[in-house]
This record gives structure tokens, sequence and C-alpha cells, in this order.
């Protein structure tokens, strides 16, 4: 995920979407379910979905879904402007969105922004009148740059976002992880818990209402929990952004005091959420009880992950994202249709962390310049 949407301060303390990460309606708030017991666990043709998902998704991926070869020569020598959104997760994209326009002959620059609204709008603004040949802007809501988005359209200037709930077209040349992306996500966490507990589950989803692509994934979320498994119980409540890095914890554990057969908790984006959080429920009394697992994530999450806080997470797999945006450029350029390509999804436990992982980023599959290289006809 990164996480993605929210224009503001608040938006740059979420630590990105997801993007991740793009994220205003909630997927639920403040439902008092999870009152009622848990389930016993005893398996069930349910069950057995789960586990099958559950188990294909820990296998670390390493074939891309990325459609059929350009097979036409791409244009080189264009100039692409990545807008970030002034967080490190965007810092880093923009440069592995470099490296990746380096292997098609174009150059990259990142334009540096806080977030605002009023600041993403300049950015584009530059961008358009420094001659870029594309814009890429993450979690874009058109109506924060809609006089822009019209304006680059005019100018023939294509336009790539990711991680938005706004559909291609009128400007917008393609959205890379859409909502299908989140809800893939939010199946894959229902299957990893109704697996994990045989079909025993107590489960509290924690949403960030403030981000609108986060209501695909908590929808699908819901809807795949209940089907694997009818009778695990659920709940869900809303963290504003406001409270991003600040009193989220706080708000998780008086939930679960309050809800003390509840065992398992889904982080929305986990980066946002978990910040504090294994540590807040140590002190509560629950670190033992607990299991979080979430999408999204971080060094910090990581390191959580391998010490055990953290039971699973499905990583954004930013490296994937980025490329996909400039695979959509480089069809654009050479005249072909686009691909509907979706990024690998993987579970990742104590396990099976990478090596690394509690660095920093890391890509989901590991030679995935060459795979990209390769239907790009740059080998």
């Amino acid at each position: 995920m990164a996480i993605h949407g929210l224009r503001n301060r608040a938006y740059k303390s979420a630590a990105f979407l997801l993007l991740g990460a793009a994220l205003v309606a909630a997927s639920g708030c403040g439902d008092d379910s999870g009152d009622a017991s848990a389930a016993e666990g005893g398996g069930g043709p349910g069950v057995e979905a789960a586990q099958a998902v559950a188990n294909e998704a820990s296998t670390r991926p390493t074939k891309l879904d990325l459609g059929k070869p350009v097979g036409k020569e791409i244009p080189s020598g264009k100039q692409i402007a990545f807008i970030s959104c002034g967080v490190e997760a965007c810092e880093i994209q923009g440069d592995i969105i470099k490296e990746g326009a380096a292997l098609l002959g174009w150059t990259a620059r990142t334009i540096g922004t806080d977030g605002s609204p009023e600041q993403l709008q300049n950015a584009f603004q530059s961008a358009l009148r420094q001659g870029a040949d594309a814009v890429i802007l993450n979690a874009v809501t058109r109506a924060v740059v809609a006089k822009q988005i019209a304006e680059a359209k005019k100018q023939g200037v294509p336009f790539v976002t990711l991680s938005s709930v706004e559909k291609p077209g009128d400007g917008i040349l393609a959205n890379i992880a859409d909502t299908r992306n989140s809800g893939r996500i939010g199946k894959l966490l229902a299957a990893q818990i109704v697996s994990d507990s045989g079909g025993g589950a107590n489960t509290l989803y924690v949403n960030i209402s403030a981000f609108q692509i986060l209501k695909a994934l908590g929808d699908q979320f819901e809807s795949s929990y209940k089907q694997y498994c009818p009778d695990c119980e659920y709940g869900s409540i809303d963290i504003p952004a406001t409270s991003l890095g600040k009193d989220a914890p706080d708000r998780i554990v008086s939930y679960l005091r309050s809800h003390p057969q509840v065992d398992y908790v889904v982080l929305s984006v986990s980066n946002a959420l978990g910040a504090g959080l294994p540590a807040a429920l140590k002190a509560a009394g629950l670190g033992d009880k607990i299991k979080l697992i979430g999408q999204s994530g971080d060094s910090q999450t990581f390191q959580d992950l391998e010490a055990g806080n953290i039971a699973a997470v499905v990583p954004y797999d930013y490296y994937t994202v980025d490329y996909l945006m400039l695979d959509a450029l480089a069809r654009h350029f050479a005249g072909v249709p686009l691909e509907d390509s979706s990024p690998p999804l993987w579970m990742v436990t104590a396990d099976n962390i990478p090596e690394g992982a509690t660095k920093g980023l890391f890509p989901v599959v590991e030679d995935y310049q060459e795979q990209f290289k390769k239907i790009w006809g740059k080998q």
C-alpha cells in the first residue's frame, strides 16, 4: 500500500499508501459485533478454502503479471516528471522511477512537495511548463488537480497515477493498483486469519476512513472473512487521519479492552497504524493474546514482524507498481494497447521474511527489472 489520497499534513504522517499505498468513505465504523464470542475452530469447506489461499500466498512470487510484450520500438529521450508526496516512501519511489526510466532511455526527475493541494497543483503546472513528456502523481484525487489534468490532456501529455479510486480516461492514462488490487489484498488477509485460527477467529478491522482506496480493501476483507468463516466474529473501527502517529494505538487498545474476546487485529495500513502498537498492546497486557496482520509496511513494520510482534504482512510492492506506471507510458508512446496488469501479492511472516526487509523497501519479485526489460525489448 501504500497510503494515499489525503493531501495534507495528516497524509504525511500516514507514511504514504499505498499508496500505498489513495485513500473518504469507510468500510465500517464502530461495529460492536466483536462483543460476541469467537466461533470454535473446527475446519470445514470455508476454512479449507482459506488455507489453500493462505498457503499459496506464503510462497514468494517469481513471475510478474505483465501481459504481452510491447512488440514495437519504444521511443527514447522522453522526460518523465514524478511529483512526490513529500514523505520518505515517495522519495524512494522517485529513485525507482528514475532507474526504470533509464532502462527505457528516458530521464526522470522528482518534483518535491509537502503533499498539500497547493503544492501538488504547482508541481504539476511546473512539470508542464518545463516540457515534461509525461507526469506521474500517486493516488490522485481528480478534483485536486483537475485543472492540471485538463491542461496536460490539451498538451498531449499523458498522466499516470496509482492506488487511486479514479477511473482512467479524460486525461488519466492509467491507474495502477486500483481498487481491484485492494480487494485482492482484503481477500488474502481474510484467508490468512481464518486459516491461522482454524475457523475460530474474533477479528477487529482497523480502517482509516480518510483514505478512499481502503474502502475496497475493508469491504472485501469483511465479505471474504464471512464467506470463509460465517461463525467467526467481526468488528471494525475507524481511526481518523489526525490520530496517525499520535493516539492511534491508544484508540485500538481501548477497543480491545472493551471487547476482550478479540484475538486478531487487521491493520488496513500496517506502517501507519502499527507504529507504537505492539508496545501499547504489551503495556495493556495484550501482547501475547492479539495477533496483528496487515498490508503495507516500512522497516519498523518488518522489524516488528521479525521480532514476533506482528504475525503477517502483505507488503506494498513499490518496485512493481512504479515500473507498471512506466510500462503504461511505454506502451502509450509505442502506440500499442495498455495491459491490465496487477502487482504480485505475498504474505510475509517471520518464517519467510526476506533478507534486508528490516532495512527498507524491497521488491516482491527479485528479478523484476529483467522481466520488465524483456517485455520492453531492452535486454
